[in-house]
């Protein structure tokens, strides 16, 4: 589970900024809105983010989804140069740190980097009081990489043979210390390592999620209550049919289509370097989108279609001809599943983007009211008919807003504000009661003519 975010110098969080997961002593509603772990810190199941145009809410969720791509691949991207917050020093790092639970431990894991450089890195056991895991640091001095590895006595030579290996030759400067975990055999380290790849789902507007074309379809159970949501969320679509059929024949149907087949053939060979089952790829046709794996020495290709139903005759409908709101809600539909059943975090930039407002409140008010579910969901939104203090309580609301003078974000909570119950709190927001609404004094100067 996520506890917080802590970013500095990164895009529009020129300081130290921090969002964070826990419950407020001031909040005593809904309980139950409240995991308790086993290990660390209790949480908050759910958050929101409001905030202007521009004001930064997107920029929380990139640094999210900027760390986990650059521990799932094990380096920073040429882009990284990219991230730092312009009006700073353009020596400042820009510094990324995360602190989650899993279900043995409580970390704290953090990436400062200056353009293509890591200049620290460090994973800290934070269960009671904090424990490295490990340290690492440039020196710009030397420009070598000094590290620190936790170990018991007995391991300190194995250790520092390890540390010198890692510091001449196995970590170079653009690589993550956190991805080596699997030389560096530390359960600690692949625990992390896992959590922020497989247990953090970071969905942004553009992104089409590979979760329809999951295997669990292919379980009766899951598709069936998938099919259950989608038809009382009224898409007119009756049925999610899979076709799984092997690459070849997959190529042979297209074989007058040369840019497909060659893009098919490149995407076997980058399964070909993956452990079997470890990844899945989607493939984007313009005309349709399929998901491609491999099996061993085998390699499927997955194709997922709607039928519906009209005059009692079943049309069937690629994902891509649906319209966008209807591609983002199969985008969702596993997320409501696993939230109910798996410690999970879902992370969703604009989560109304092309979607009916009231279709969005029915779809939220789904996952809060369960109060059952395991995961969280946290989610950007300008959508104020979901700000109701029967729904969400004051500590799940945030407002990202931005400096005038230094254009650098901060974040708040309602909870800061202490509102009365009984205040509506949607149009207390629209009328700048919270602030993080746009700025419009000099909108009525414009010259339309």
């Amino acid at each position: 589970m996520l506890i917080r975010i802590v970013t500095t110098n990164f895009k529009s969080y020129g300081q130290e900024t921090e969002f964070n997961m826990l419950p407020s002593s001031n909040v005593r509603r809904k309980y139950w809105h409240v995991h308790s772990q086993d290990h660390g810190a209790s949480v908050l199941r759910t958050a929101l983010i409001y905030g202007a145009n521009g004001a930064g809410k997107s920029c929380l969720v990139k640094a999210l989804g900027r760390l986990q791509a650059m521990v799932a691949v094990g380096n920073l991207p040429p882009t990284a140069f990219r991230d730092a917050n312009k009006y700073n020093d353009p020596e400042m790092p820009a510094t990324i740190e995360v602190e989650f639970g899993t279900e043995s431990d409580q970390y704290s894991y953090g990436v400062s980097y200056h353009g293509n450089l890591c200049m620290e890195e460090w994973l800290y056991s934070t269960v009671k009081k904090p424990v490295c895991v490990f340290e690492r640091k440039y020196d710009a001095q030397t420009g070598k990489t000094n590290i620190r590895l936790a170990g018991n006595k007995k391991d300190e030579a194995k250790n520092k043979l390890l540390i010198s290996l890692l510091e001449d030759n196995l970590l170079k400067g653009n690589e993550l210390m956190l991805s080596k975990h699997d030389v560096v055999k530390n359960n600690q380290m692949t625990d992390a390592f896992l959590w922020l790849t497989t247990k953090l789902h970071v969905i942004f507007p553009e992104t089409r999620s590979t979760s329809i074309f999951d295997n669990r379809y292919s379980d009766e159970r899951f598709k069936s209550q998938s099919e259950a949501l989608i038809s009382a969320l009224d898409l007119g679509i009756n049925e999610l049919t899979l076709k799984d059929e092997d690459i070849e024949s997959f190529k042979q149907s297209f074989s007058e289509w040369p840019e497909l087949v060659q893009g098919v053939d490149g995407i076997v060979k980058r399964l070909s370097r993956s452990p079997e089952g470890s990844e899945e790829v989607m493939i984007d046709t313009g005309a349709f989108t399929v998901s491609m794996r491999r099996e061993g020495n085998k390699y499927f290709v997955r194709r997922v279609k709607a039928l519906h139903k009209v005059n009692d005759n079943l049309y069937d409908f690629e994902l891509k001809e649906e319209s966008d709101g209807t591609q983002r809600i199969f985008d969702f539909v596993p997320m409501v599943q696993n939230v109910k059943s798996e410690a999970c975090t879902y992370v969703i930039d604009e989560l109304d983007r092309s979607l009916h407002p009231t279709l969005v409140r029915s779809l939220v008010s789904r996952i809060v009211n369960d109060k059952i579910m395991k995961g969280q969901l946290i989610f950007t939104t300008h959508d104020a008919g979901l700000l109701d203090g029967k729904v969400f309580r004051n500590d799940e609301i945030w407002f990202a807003e931005k400096d005038r003078e230094t254009q650098s974000t901060h974040l708040y909570t309602l909870d800061e504000f202490k509102p009365r119950a009984d205040l509506d709190l949607e149009k207390g927001y629209l009328n700048g009661r919270f602030g993080a609404i746009p700025f419009l004094a000099r909108f009525n100067e414009l010259n339309w003519e």
